[in-house]
């Protein structure tokens, strides 16, 4: 009934706010629960070869403007600069092809200064504004990828080659052409560079050996990558939030080259690392809509002012953006913030505030502050909380007085054991915990990825989800005891569950940062315990390992038995490791660094037997799982890949859950003016890769006052 109350009124203020100020966003479904998939992309024309030996499978070349150059419009405060001789006609500054972009209400005006927070230097909330700009990016409605910066992009017959054409014609925030020489100098001088460990090719660029792919440059527009292996998932990489492309790819080489000790003799690479700071650099040279050009003297405000060489128009030929420059205030403090939002101070709030208990306090401040709730935002979280429990437990972890190999045999059998984790999955009144920790907000399910992953966008898809949602998410104390009792853990003396050696068992619970809310997660964990102790008769010991340095270690080393998660992923096979065990962590730490580590190439020490992680047994679900990965990174076809995911669910179903599910996808405190316009009311922000909002292009937001 609280969760109905709470969204009721969010529904009712928000549509006051928005009829009052005449609509300041698309409508939306109401975020009472995960909306509703979107439609399935309708397959695109390929554009033709340019070679023989290429085949573009499913990128579109983006349109060319319908207006002429001649008729471009840009900015007043640019066009007094290009009246003072100060800057180039905006004919000449708009690159040859600029990406056309249509708004989603109407064309704005331009001018304002949008104002907004982060907590930490990086500012990366905001970067997601526009840091995602990068040569692919998400489409708006996150059903897959289309090219951004670059006009297109292409792969071989057998995915070894892939094929990158820039935007003829982009220049870099200063005038200075963007080229394929940039590429050529990030790979070539900075990835490669002898003798310096600040740059790496990333794991997405490397060959079957482990080494840097190859790069050539044939000309100022076309870079091409080629490896020994298909690359039909790497280039997607790029559009996986600021990190990927504007803090890795994005290297202005004339501007570096001062910093660069091969170009100058007096440089050292402490220089390239104190100067390689794009978002809290002033004067660094971006390739997006607004760049850094002040920093406060303490470091604790931040201005981006709009490119004067923007490659993006929009459908009547103005240049973009509309707003100015972004204030970005820095605060450590989550509720200062809050209480800065619920002042109004900040004209949008995209996790400046991250948790859904707050809104009650958003909507009894709307009004008066101007702001204007978005319905449609979701966290996306498959699991918010959800326990990952270990699949290879390991002594060391200090998690018992006799912490012996013995033991840890014994309880990591008992974690493996698929009866045992679903009596701990139907064992908990999930709708219980909502209430105690999310106050009702909330949906009662097991874990998955987020809901409106593009893997299940189809209605095939659809039908995966809700199972996968659905399985042991019932509250069934009955079942839940009786596959205990089938494993052999009998009751001792103290009314606890012992493990079928008559040892006494303590199921250890960490709790972690993880997703934010730390108030949540304990309170969530205490109710956890409680219900686990009273329902199952398990003893249950909460570890509020909550910014403590051993906390990954932890989960590395597969000394924990239950970890604490936010789990949500919008695309999988670029950020795999909540199904697929390929990397040292989550709920197969042990098996996945023997992935990582290439399997059978690595040699452990004598005296570190599990450096290398642990090899899947035959038939069991990592490996099954490690198998359905290499399946899917060898399928060209999207759809196929669709399946493949699906066919790795099936066996999370079959064999899990390996993640204990409590709730998922609850509705966020995202707030803006009720000036702001062009916002769509669509999205998600608890996984960050899908780089929302900066997907759906904040360039063509405006000001309407």
């Amino acid at each position: 009934m609280r969760k109905l109350q709470v969204l009721l009124a969010l529904f009712i203020i928000s549509a006051m706010v928005l009829t009052s100020c005449g609509g300041a966003a698309t409508p939306a479904p109401k975020a009472t629960t995960a909306p509703a998939a979107p439609a399935k992309a309708e397959p695109t024309k390929a554009p033709a070869a340019p070679t023989a030996a290429i085949k573009v499978t499913e990128a579109t070349p983006t349109p060319a403007p319908t207006i002429a150059a001649a008729q471009y419009k840009e900015a007043p405060m640019l066009a007094e600069l290009v009246k003072a001789g100060k800057l180039p006609p905006v004919d000449q500054r708009v690159s040859a092809n600029p990406l056309v972009t249509k708004p989603v209400d109407k064309v704005g005006k331009y001018g304002g200064t949008l104002r907004t927070a982060s907590w930490w230097p990086e500012a990366g909330n905001v970067q997601l504004y526009f840091a995602v700009d990068a040569p692919i990016k998400w489409k708006a409605d996150l059903t897959g990828y289309e090219p951004a910066l670059a006009e297109s992009y292409s792969w071989s017959d057998d995915g070894k080659i892939f094929t990158l054409k820039l935007r003829k014609g982009v220049k870099w925030s200063d005038g200075t052409p963007y080229t394929s020489a940039d590429w050529k100098f990030w790979w070539e001088d900075l990835v490669k560079a002898p003798d310096q460990k600040l740059y790496s090719a990333p794991g997405w660029l490397r060959k079957s050996d482990g080494s840097p792919i190859d790069m050539e440059y044939p000309d100022d527009y076309t870079v091409v990558w080629k490896s020994d292996k298909p690359q039909w998932i790497n280039p997607y990489y790029m559009a996986q939030g600021f990190w990927e492309f504007a803090k890795n790819m994005m290297k202005p080489a004339h501007y570096l080259k001062q910093f660069h000790p091969k170009y100058t003799p007096t440089a050292k690479w402490e220089d390239m690392e104190k100067n390689d700071k794009w978002w809290q650099t002033p004067g660094y040279p971006c390739l997006f809509a607004w760049c850094n050009t002040a920093v406060s003297a303490d470091g604790t405000r931040y201005t981006y002012g709009r490119n004067p060489y923007f490659w993006r128009v929009d459908t009547e030929g103005n240049q973009l953006p509309y707003i100015d420059a972004i204030d970005v205030e820095i605060v450590a403090d989550e509720q200062v913030r809050l209480l800065n939002v619920t002042q109004g101070k900040y004209d949008t709030a995209f996790r400046v505030i991250g948790n859904p208990n707050d809104i009650p306090l958003l909507i009894e401040n709307a009004q008066k502050a101007g702001l204007v709730l978005l319905k449609g935002w979701m966290n996306g979280a498959g699991a918010w909380p959800g326990y990952m429990v270990n699949q290879y437990y390991v002594e060391g972890g200090k998690n018992y007085p006799d912490d012996t190999p013995e033991r840890a045999k014994e309880i990591r059998e008992l974690l493996r054991d698929k009866r045992f984790r679903q009596a701990l999955s139907l064992g908990v009144d999930r709708k219980r915990i909502i209430d105690v920790a999310w106050n009702g907000i909330g949906e009662p399910k097991g874990a998955t990825i987020s809901p409106q992953s593009w893997h299940f966008a189809s209605p095939e898809g659809k039908k995966v989800y809700e199972e996968w949602a659905k399985a042991y998410a019932q509250f069934d104390a009955a079942t839940a005891n009786k596959l205990l009792d089938e494993i052999g853990m009998k009751k001792g003396a103290d009314g606890f569950r012992q493990l079928p050696s008559g040892k006494p068992f303590t199921l250890i619970m960490d709790i972690s940062d993880w997703g934010g809310s730390l108030k949540v997660q304990t309170d969530a964990a205490a109710e956890v315990k409680n219900q686990w102790e009273k329902n199952l008769a398990i003893k249950v010991e909460v570890k509020n390992l909550q910014g403590q340095p051993d906390l990954d270690t932890r989960t590395s080393e597969g000394y924990y038995m239950l970890r604490a998660a936010h789990i949500s992923e919008i695309d999988i096979w670029t950020y795999p490791d909540w199904i697929f065990p390929i990397v040292n962590r989550y709920f197969m730490p042990l098996e996945g660094r023997y992935y990582a580590k290439g399997k059978e190439t690595c040699k452990p020490a004598a005296d570190k037997p599990y450096e290398c992680g642990v090899k899947p047994a035959p038939g069991s679900p990592a490996e099954k799982l490690q198998a359905l990965y290499e399946k899917g990174l060898a399928e060209k076809d999207v759809e196929k890949r669709h399946q493949i995911v699906w066919e790795a669910i099936r066996v999370n179903i079959e064999e899990g859950p390996f993640i204990i599910g409590i709730s998922g996808d609850q509705a966020m405190p995202i707030v803006v003016k009720n000036y702001m316009r062009n916002i769509l009311d669509f999205g998600v922000v608890g996984p960050w890769a899908p780089a929302t909002p900066g997907n759906q292009v904040p360039a063509q937001w405006w000001m309407d006052k």
